[in-house]
């Protein structure tokens, strides 16, 4: 055992103060992140997908299986998902406490598709970030699309429409704004 005399105590108290100020303990020294369980349905092709998604991170396995889950129903193109929005939806749940199935009305979306729907609905941007891999238009099974844009809102991480004729709401990773 090291004796300390008293001035040799306050010196090793001091320092070791002024490093738990800088180093918390066990919150970056080997903290895992924790995944959190992701379902989706896709209301137009019918199909289940459940990953584990840890917020801000997204390996290259669960990325490959949201680029396909999320293509474009229409032509079957695929594009890289913005990984942010997995993890706007996962704090979403969280808030929530919801364990539903996260409802896919519509994710990637080719130019092609986007420029035919833009000519035929004014509720679709000509730029859309769907294009981009930044966007989603989901709900969420057993909660009120009307809470879901609430919760949405109030993270203010993104782009948030409500859609409530049509049950939808759109969430991407743009610029905060509502509409």
């Amino acid at each position: 055992m090291v004796e300390l005399n008293k001035r040799q105590f306050l010196i090793a108290s001091a320092q070791t103060v002024g490093g738990l100020m800088f180093f918390p303990p066990l919150k970056s020294w080997g903290a895992v992140s924790k995944k959190n369980p992701l379902s989706f349905y896709n209301t137009h092709t019918g199909e289940y997908l459940k990953i584990l998604h840890a917020t801000g991170k997204c390996p290259s396995t669960v990325q490959k299986k949201i680029n396909a889950f999320l293509r474009d129903y229409r032509t079957g193109d695929t594009h890289p998902i913005d990984p942010f929005l997995l993890d706007i939806m996962t704090k979403i749940k969280k808030m929530s406490g919801s364990k539903g199935t996260i409802e896919v009305i519509s994710g990637y979306r080719s130019p092609l598709t986007n420029k035919i729907m833009h000519e035929n609905s004014s509720g679709v941007a000509k730029k859309s970030l769907h294009m981009k891999g930044q966007a989603i238009d989901i709900r969420i099974d057993g909660m009120p699309t009307k809470k879901l844009h609430d919760l949405a809102v109030s993270l203010r991480l993104g782009g948030v429409g409500y859609y409530p004729e049509s049950d939808f709401v759109h969430l991407d990773t743009g610029d905060f704004r509502t509409w």
